[in-house]
This record gives structure tokens, C-alpha cells and sequence, in this order.
């Protein structure tokens, strides 16, 4: 089936979901077993994690209404293929999935059918975690070493990833349980901000983006190259062990509580999970329910929902499971992120290489507590897969809670005043006629050096973290000075003292923060070469080629100097540095061929060092905020929190996504909400930006 085909039929079994009956079973089971081919095989669901829950659970109370039993359905099994990639296992006992729901009144519903089981009346206690969204991971350890480790796939059968797992810091080589054999089960996820940065290189390069953090963490645990795994900062978080085997045989746990499993988990080595909570009765349970839902906890990683279980392990046995899912446990989903909405027109949005990216303008629509009226589509054919037109509804998502999304059209709600959405063919910002290279999916702007758009971004990507480092000249401030005609190029960067009286008499520009920046422009001077390559924007040059080609530049210094062995680098040395492709070589040469007089210039400013030290890493400022505390909430001019976030650990701090008692410091900007209302009621110091810059300056 079509994936249009497939949308279309999604999207009609949704809109006439109280209205289908007997004979549109076998249509459910066909479009539910596609989705979970799109989403196990091919990482690249087309709908969201509500829409599936809804047609799956129509299909399984249409077929309990009409008593068809069949074994083959995707209410009974995930019937996915393996891929031929990783070698096949099947699992000691079945990764079956959990039971779910959306309603917190559900969970009435769930102690009922526990108590109908249990015919009894007394008080159950329960254990509430999080709900990662990310993929299933198990791990079998024998005599306390980590010999294999599988993916879910369908529950029975599925990939060895054993290579790529041991890459993750948080699943331990060797665990201090020494039994002939253990199985330890888990969730592996993505940190959101490691996910925006992949995703930018992608963007970059012209490749397809991930759609969403679980997607970019079972495609980063999944590789042919266990190096890109190791690149890409995947955590783990353990939650069950389901057999544990002795020389005497199956051994029993000697604990009687999940909290006790979790923290049996925590002593073997794995990483104790970011929330856990208990709850004495069910009343406890709901009202902590109500309030997460109402002010829904923020991670560096997704979730989902929560994790409900009762906590007296005996019960677990007594209770035992269905086919699909466990009777002693079931998870809560949180509001569903996806909505509908209408596209009101594209926007060709010009990247620092030039790349034109789609940007889809929408009619504002609150998605998860958050305002939304724009969201990606990638590229040109991604939207002509997804068959988008301006005018449509349209499905979007906030995948990971931060990058909103169009997941597709609804057709059937056409009404023929619809644009078909054509790629532009001159550059939006200069005018320029577009290129797209052969065999590629990017149309970029070949202009480099006189497109307005291309400048902004390549400043911002030179001042950038892994590039130059200017931690406080934020994408913002780049673009009121090159409004201002402060900035025009690399080179003019390091000229903005010059221009210090008239960035002063600009609004919102104190003595301290101008400071603060021109300091961060001085530290830049030496930098390492490595951020210098990466700095400089080199198409399809990004961290990793960075070091690797500082790192031949370094080995020829003592030959020859560095200008003259920039500007003689050959396509035919470069291709034989490992892992430099042939089209990144021909990339560098053109590169440093095109641009010879800007990089003469630069390197009178900047002078390139061939240590991995940076000024901002001395002792000096990293001790400034040591044993200190930071969280930083609402919108600031000119700087990012993730910007606000490195400064605060630069100098030492510890960055926290929620605040409490123990909170030293609250950062606030515009619209700082309830964060700020809770750090006063705690007591907890509340700073703005400007005493946060004359903090350091102390």
C-alpha cells in the first residue's frame, strides 16, 4: 500500500470511527500492520502514537463486539519483518507491550478489573515512573558479563545490536550480579537536544531528518558503524529484569516491592530513573496523575506518559498477563501532541549552506500547551511524498516536545481552492537561479559569498559552540548588527570593538552585556583548529571530519606552515584520510580555493591551536558557579537558553529543568509563568539576564 494510500485510509478510518463495524475489520488490521511496519522496520511512522492507539483499540473492541478471533491480527502480534542487517534472536520470554490509555478516569477502571481478579478489598499500593519514549532494549548478562543485547522487533524475535549497545555509557560492561545468567530489559533514548543537533547536520547535508527523538535512537542504535552509535550520546534506563538463572536454576528475587527492583536495578550499575512515585491508594495515585498532566515534567528526553505499577510484586505473579500486556500495570498517556490545523501558505526558508528548506505557516493552533504557527517539512521531497498543498488540513506534531511538524494532508476534507506547492527557482533572498545537485534531495543557493541569508547563518554557525565558541553573541544579536552593518563577514566579527558606543546606544544593550560579548569574541582568538574547520562552515565538514582533518593539518605543520598547506590541499590526500569521503574531499579543496582571501584575512585575527583546550575550560571561570544551581525559564532577546545553558556550565553550574527548594538561582526572561510563581513561594533567588552576566562578571 501506497503511503498516500495509506494516509488517506488512516485518516477516513479516524473521521468515521464511531460508525465502523464487522466489515471494516479486515481494512483495520491491513492499515494497522502497515503502520506498524512503518514504524518497527522502517523508523518513519506517518501518524501519531494517539491516532495508532485509537484504531487499535476500535479494531480490538470491534473484534471482542463480533467474537472473531485471529491469531494473525495486530491486536495479538506485531507481525513485523527482521532486518537482514543484525543477526536474529528470539527472546527468553515475550517484550510484550503495555496496556494504555489517555483518560486519568481509566485508572478506576484498572484497579476494578485488578480487584475482580483478586476478589479482595484491600488497599493496593502503587508505583508511578516515567514513560520514555524510546526504544526497547534487552540485555543478557552472563556470570556478570554483558554478552548480548537484542531489540524488541515483534516482541518474540528481533536484531542483535550487542556492538552498538556497548557504545551507550549507561548500560554497564559488567554488573555486580555474577548469576549464570540474567536478562535486564529497559528503554534506550535520545537526548532532545543531542536530536536537534543531528538533526541540523542533517538538515546541512541535504540528508533526511528524523522525525522524532525514538526514531533518531532505534536508527542510532541500528547502524552498520558502531562509531556513529558512540557519536551520538544515547542513554538507557533499566526497569526490569524478567528471569535471573543460577547453577541451582531460576532464581527468585528476595525483594517484594518495585521500588526495591529499581533500586536492585540502581546497585547493578544502571541509571537510577529521573522519577519515581508511590502512592498509598488510588487517590494518590489520581491526584499525582492530575497534576502531571496539568504541569507536564520536562527532560532533556521524551516521555510520553507515565508508567503505573502495582508495587507488591507478588501481585504481579497472581495477576499475570493477557496476550498484549501485563494485568498489574498500564501506562497513562499525556494529552495527545498532534492536532489539526490548516497551511496557509510555504515559506522557502535559505540555511547558512544555502540550502531552501520548506517551512509551513499555519493557522496558530495550541498543541500541548504551546501555540504553534509553523512547522517543518524538510524538504521539497518530503512534501511532495507527503502530497501536501497550500490550503490543506492538515496533521501536525510536536515530536520531542520542541519541533513541530506536518505529518501530512487530509484529503478528503479538499474543497478544490487548494495550491499545488512548487519549489521556488531563484534564491528568496538574493535571487539567484537554484541548484540541485545530481543524485541529491537538497536545492541550495550556490551564491555563498553574496546571498544576505547565507551570511546570517554562517556567522551564527561560526559563532556557534563547537565552532568559535562566542557563547554570548547569540543568533539574535548577529542579526541586529548585521541590520546594524556591525557584521558582514567572519572577518568583521573580530572588529565590533570598533562599533562598542553604537551597540551600547542600541535597546537592550547595557555596558555589561557588551562586555560580556566582546570578552567571549577576545577568547575566541585561540582557537582550537579543529573548531576552526568546523567554524568556517565547510560544506559537509562537520565535527568529526573537522578533527580529523586538523588532525592531518597538525601532523604537517612542522613541513610546511599552516596558510601554505590550506591553500595546497589536494582532493587526492584528503580522500586517502580515512573516512573522508570523496565528494567532502572535493568539498574542502573547493572550499579553501573559493574563499582564499576571506581565510588570509581571518587567520590575521584568529590564530589556530592544535589542543582540544578552550580559554572558557580554565580553572579560573570553570569554578565561578561550582556547587550552584541554575534553572532558566522564559523567552530572552538575543540569546537562547541552550546558549544560557552552556554559559551557566561553562563557568561550573548545574542546569535544572525544575525548581525546588534546593534551587540556588531562577533565570527568568519574558514570560517566565509558573516556574517563577513556585521559586517565590520557595524562596529561591530569582535573576534576570543582566545580574546573571554581572554574576559572572564577579
Amino acid at each position: 500500500m501506497q503511503l498516500s494510500e495509506l494516509l488517506a485510509q488512516t485518516t477516513k478510518l479516524l473521521t468515521q470511527i464511531s460508525a465502523l463495524n464487522e466489515s471494516d475489520i479486515l481494512l483495520l488490521q491491513e492499515v494497522l500492520r502497515e503502520h506498524n511496519r512503518l514504524y518497527y522496520t522502517e523508523q518513519s511512522p506517518i501518524i501519531s502514537d494517539r491516532e495508532y492507539d485509537i484504531l487499535f483499540q476500535t479494531l480490538k473492541n470491534l473484534e471482542e463486539k463480533y467474537g472473531i478471533w485471529d491469531s494473525n491480527s495486530p491486536t495479538k502480534r506485531i507481525d513485523v519483518l527482521v532486518s537482514n542487517q543484525f543477526q536474529k534472536w528470539l527472546h527468553a520470554s515475550q517484550m510484550i507491550s503495555l496496556d494504555n490509555t489517555y483518560d486519568e478516569n481509566d485508572i478506576i477502571d484498572f484497579e476494578g478489573r485488578i480487584r475482580n481478579i483478586l476478589k479482595s478489598d484491600e488497599t493496593l499500593v502503587y508505583a508511578m515512573e516515567l514513560k520514555f519514549d524510546g526504544l526497547g532494549l534487552s540485555l543478557t548478562y552472563r556470570n556478570g558479563e554483558l554478552v548480548k543485547a537484542l531489540t524488541r522487533g515483534n516482541g518474540v524475535e528481533w536484531e542483535d545490536v550487542t556492538i552498538n549497545a556497548l557504545q551507550i555509557v549507561s548500560i554497564p560492561r559488567h554488573i555486580s550480579f555474577t548469576s549464570k545468567e540474567v536478562e535486564i530489559r529497559g528503554e534506550v533514548v535520545l537526548p532532545i537536544s543531542e536530536f536537534m543537533r543531528i538533526n541540523r547536520e542533517r538538515m546541512e547535508t541535504g540528508e533526511k531528518v528524523f522525525s522524532n527523538p525514538r526514531n533518531a535512537a532505534s536508527g542510532s542504535l541500528r547502524q552498520l558503524d558502531y562509531t556513529i552509535t558512540a557519536s551520538r550520546k544515547l542513554a538507557f534506563y533499566a526497569y526490569s529484569f524478567p528471569y535471573a538463572e543460577t547453577e541451582e536454576g531460576r532464581w527468585e528475587l528476595k525483594i517484594q516491592t518495585y521500588r526495591d527492583y529499581l533500586s536492585l536495578l540502581e546497585s547493578f550499575g544502571f541509571t537510577k530513573t529521573p522519577y519515581i512515585f508511590s502512592a498509598a491508594n488510588i487517590r494518590e495515585l489520581q491526584a499525582e496523575i492530575h497534576r502531571l498532566t496539568l504541569n507536564r515534567p520536562v527532560f532533556d528526553f521524551e516521555i510520553d506518559g507515565l508508567v503505573i505499577k502495582l508495587n507488591n510484586l507478588t501481585l504481579w505473579n497472581t495477576l499475570g498477563t493477557t496476550e498484549h500486556h501485563p494485568r498489574y500495570a498500564i501506562a497513562y498517556k499525556f494529552p495527545a501532541t498532534n492536532v489539526r490545523t490548516k497551511l496557509l501558505s510555504i515559506e522557502h526558508s535559505v540555511g547558512r549552506t544555502g540550502i531552501i528548506t520548506p517551512v509551513a505557516i499555519l493557522e496558530p493552533v495550541n498543541v500541548g500547551g504551546v501555540t504553534v504557527s509553523r512547522a517543518t517539512l524538510h524538504n521539497y521531497d518530503e512534501l511532495a511524498k507527503k502530497g501536501v498543498m497550500e490550503g490543506d488540513q492538515v496533521f501536525i506534531v510536536r515530536a520531542g516536545e520542541v519541533i513541530p511538524e506536518v505529518i501530512g494532508p487530509i484529503i478528503e476534507v479538499r474543497d478544490g481552492t487548494e495550491k499545488i506547492i512548487t519549489p521556488p527557482i531563484t534564491c528568496p533572498s538574493c535571487g539567484t537561479f537554484l541548484v540541485q545537485d545530481i543524485g541529491k534531495v537538497a536545492l541550495y543557493c550556490p551564491a555563498r559569498a553574496t546571498c544576505p541569508a547565507q551570511t546570517s547563518g554562517a556567522l551564527k554557525s561560526f559563532a556557534w559552540k563547537h565552532g568559535a565558541n562566542m557563547l554570548t553573541l547569540g543568533d539574535k544579536i548577529i542579526d541586529i548588527f548585521i541590520e546594524q552593518g556591525f557584521l558582514t563577514d567572519f572577518v568583521s566579527i573580530y572588529h565590533l570593538r570598533e562599533y562598542s558606543s553604537s551597540i551600547i546606544a542600541l535597546e537592550g544593550f547595557k555596558q555589561k552585556k557588551v562586555d560580556n560579548i566582546l570578552e567571549s569574541i577576545e577568547a575566541s582568538r585561540d582557537i582550537p583548529l579543529a573548531s576552526f574547520f568546523v567554524a568556517l562552515g565547510i560544506p559537509q565538514v562537520g565535527r568529526k571530519t573537522g578533527k580529523l582533518l586538523a588532525k592531518y593539518v597538525s601532523e604537517k605543520i612542522g613541513e610546511r606552515g599552516l596558510w601554505d598547506i590550506l591553500f595546497h590541499l589536494t582532493y587526492e590526500e584528503l580522500e586517502q584520510i580515512h573516512d573522508v569521503w570523496p565528494a567532502t574531499a572535493g568539498s574542502i579543496v573547493y572550499y579553501f580555493e573559493e574563499n582564499r582571501e576571506m581565510i588570509t584575512k581571518l587567520l590575521y585575527e584568529v590564530h589556530p591551536t592544535f589542543t582540544s583546550m578552550q580559554k572558557w575550560e580554565s580553572e579560573e571561570v570553570f569554578l565561578r558557579f561550582t556547587g550552584k544551581s541554575f534553572c532558566v525559564t522564559g523567552s530572552f532577546e538575543g540569546i537562547s537558553r541552550d546558549q544560557i545553558h552552556e554559559l551557566i556550565e561553562l563557568n561550573g553550574g548545574e542546569v535544572r529543568t525544575s525548581v525546588s527548594a534546593k534551587l540556588d538561582y531562577l533565570i527568568v526572561g519574558n514570560d517566565a509563568g509558573s516556574k517563577k510563581t513556585k521559586a517565590e513561594e520557595l524562596g529561591v533567588k530569582i535573576l534576570d539576564l543582566e545580574e546573571l552576566y554581572e554574576l559572572i562578571g564577579e
